[in-house]
């Protein structure tokens, strides 16, 4: 916290989420916000700002911050913590930070904005006791989703953050200067947002956006950066544990009365040859194919990027792809990419994400007035 007070644009704001009261997991109430103030901020109290809100990935959390200054011990990607070898293959000036961002305001490139970053993990620990690249423990994520089950994640977002930051900050308190966007889980979770909440949001940008789709039931998770420092047969289990807490949190989330992984049954390659249709049914009612099909005219108000890198290993190019089909479908507009980056290869879901955030941030401020 001490590198964060040097700074004081540069905040992490503690505030009251009435929408997770009573929440069933008795997950905290009281959430870290982190903000980021544009240059000059504190040079007028006549300026206002749009706001732009981040959305984190499974396993972020108010220990594991995807956007920070660079200094910082709490980000996603901790470059003091990677051997040097694995950051020869990281192209570090496409990484996004505070400061980044302050040269891209004041060279002109960006307009002025406000980032927020709501802390949106369970504040459970995932089954496997893992932690994240910073050494935390991982925690198991809300998926963004309103749950009799773990609490009202959505509203959590598009009411109590988006009220709290305009009370407190000088933003300008409407939907043509507001955008959402984020990454795998946080990708997911903007198009989740966007479509029960449209009316708050000009602009959404979904990077990786982390759904549920069948084929996903059978997907061999394979972190290429674990093969590179374990070898294959490690990684190989190292993925099967990630996947089976991402399949455990879905059922703790949506289908703790009927979960889908207990009754999972594979053949010896791993392939799916049986489970309970009926947790399945209730599973894909959370699809996010099935939940624009519900609502197709909502995505039609909000200016949307989506993308994902072709080789992606957690399956996102799968379901990204299907995303882009439903959109065509129901002929929603959106600007669509599907990338091959050799400089993401260490991880093209984390790397390509990482790597994304800028363009995401350029998209979204281009609609804003």
């Amino acid at each position: 916290m001490d590198e964060i007070k040097q700074n004081k644009r540069y905040i992490i704001d503690n505030f009251r989420a009435k929408s997770l009261e009573d929440n069933p997991l008795n997950s905290p109430v009281d959430r870290d916000l982190r903000i980021y103030l544009p240059p000059n901020y504190f040079d007028s109290d006549n300026i206002k700002y749009p706001v732009l809100y981040f959305l984190h990935g499974y396993g972020g959390s108010n220990n594991n911050w995807t956007i920070t200054a660079s200094n910082e011990k709490n980000r996603a990607l901790p470059l003091d913590r990677i051997p040097k070898k694995i950051l020869e293959h990281i192209d570090l000036d496409r990484l996004i930070t505070y400061e980044k961002l302050d040269e891209l305001i004041e060279s002109g490139e960006l307009k002025p904005f406000i980032l927020v970053q709501p802390d949106a993990s369970l504040h459970v620990i995932n089954i496997n006791n893992t932690k994240n690249l910073s050494g935390e423990p991982a925690m198991k994520g809300s998926f963004y989703i309103n749950s009799s089950f773990s609490g009202n994640y959505k509203d959590y977002i598009a009411l109590d953050v988006l009220e709290y930051i305009d009370s407190s900050y000088r933003t300008i308190p409407d939907n043509h200067h507001r955008a959402l966007l984020g990454g795998s889980m946080g990708g997911a979770g903007t198009l989740r947002i966007s479509l029960s909440y449209p009316e708050k949001f000009i602009a959404a940008a979904a990077l990786s956006p982390g759904n549920l789709v069948p084929k996903l039931l059978d997907w061999e998770l394979i972190f290429p950066l674990n093969k590179l420092l374990f070898g294959e047969k490690i990684a190989k289990r190292m993925g099967q544990k990630t996947w089976t807490d991402i399949l455990d949190t879905c059922d703790l989330i949506f289908s703790k009365e009927n979960p889908l992984l207990p009754s999972i049954k594979r053949d010896e390659s791993g392939k799916v040859i049986d489970m309970d249709s009926d947790s399945f049914d209730n599973w894909m009612s959370y699809d996010i194919n099935n939940l624009i099909k519900k609502r197709p005219e909502a995505l039609k108000q909000i200016h949307l990027m989506i993308n994902c890198a072709r080789d992606d290993e957690m399956g996102s190019a799968i379901a990204t792809e299907q995303i882009h089909e439903t959109l065509n479908e129901l002929n929603i507009p959106h600007q669509y990419e599907f990338y091959d980056d050799p400089k993401a290869s260490l991880s093209p879901h984390i790397l390509g994400i990482a790597y994304h955030i800028t363009p995401a941030i350029k998209y979204c401020l281009e609609f804003i007035k």
